[in-house]
Formats: structure tokens, sequence, C-alpha cells
């Protein structure tokens, strides 16, 4: 009988959280066709949900861009995209469709974050899963969770009884989640 590591025991917890952040980028992106891959049970609602994303990101302004929500100024902006650049270059990622601060980019760095420390426990590369598990510390709790606390609060403040004010409250859940995680 093999013996379960206590790597072994994360790794269901690892993949929940993948999904989560993956869940969630799907669920602020624009609703084309990938998002309606991921809510398929959507695809009925695209006439709303699109004119409901163009209201509340478009028109509202509700930027889903971190440095929009915690930079004070334009020189404070440049040092936070350079930081986030930084965690992105750092694992060999580059942003190719929209700016390094939007909540997607970000969101989908911690889903990659989390599959390389994955990884690196199932192979059994504890230095590499620690590099992995000390960014995902690090950016969440300096660009991700202040940011996606603001805009979230945001949405629910704008959106009634939306999808997406319902996805912010799924959103601010699961940051609690993550943060006891994380510590």
């Amino acid at each position: 009988m093999k013996k379960e590591t206590c790597a072994d025991s994360a790794l269901p917890k690892l993949s929940a959280r993948m999904l989560g952040y993956k869940k969630l980028s799907v669920a602020f992106s624009y609703p084309d066709e990938k998002f309606f891959i991921f809510f398929p049970e959507l695809s009925k609602e695209r006439e709303s949900l699109t004119a409901e994303y163009d209201r509340l990101f478009r028109s509202e302004a509700i930027w889903l861009y971190v440095t929009e929500h915690l930079a004070g100024n334009e020189f404070e902006k440049a040092n936070y995209l350079a930081d986030i650049m930084g965690f992105y270059r750092a694992f060999g990622l580059q942003p190719d469709k929209d700016r390094a601060d939007s909540l997607t980019c970000q969101l989908e760095f911690m889903h990659y974050l989390i599959f390389k420390a994955k990884r690196a426990l199932e192979i059994k590369d504890k230095e590499k899963a620690d590099i992995c598990i000390s960014a995902q510390k690090k950016f969440f709790a300096e660009y991700l969770k202040p940011a996606i606390t603001k805009i979230a609060k945001k949405v629910i403040a704008s959106s009634g009884d939306s999808f997406y004010a319902h996805a912010a409250g799924e959103c601010l859940e699961f940051i609690k989640s993550e943060e006891k995680f994380i510590k």
C-alpha cells in the first residue's frame, strides 16, 4: 500500500483552487464564445450579458484593471505595472491580449501559479513548489486581493441581481477562502 504524503493530500485542494481562479477569470472576461464554452447555461442570455458587461465595465467605468483601484497617480500606476510584469516575467509569461494589470490576467496568473505548484508537488520537487507558493502569497496579498475586493464591491453596488453581481459575490467568498489558505 502506498503511503499518502502531505503533498498528495494537498493536490485535490490545489485543483479546486485552480478551477476557482479559472472560473472567476472567465466570469469577468467579455462574454464571447470562450465565455459561453465555460458557462453554456448562460448562452440564451448572450445579449443581456453583453449589455450588462458594456454598462458595468465600459459605460460606468468600473475598471477591471488593478492599478486603477490601487494607484493614486500615474507614477504609482507605472510602478505597479512594472512590479506585476516582473512577476509574469519571472515565470516566463507575457500578457498578449490585455494589460498586465487586468483582473482576468491576474486571475489567470494565479491559476498558472497553482498549476505550477501542483505539478511540482506531483513530481516531488518541493523547491519549485515552494517558489510557486511564495509567489502566490505575495501576488495575492499585494495586488489581487486589495483590487479584487474593491472591484467586486463596486460591481455588487452597481448591478442589482445580475450574473455579474453573483459572480462578484462568489469572488468575495472565494477571496476569503483563499486568504485563509494562503496564510
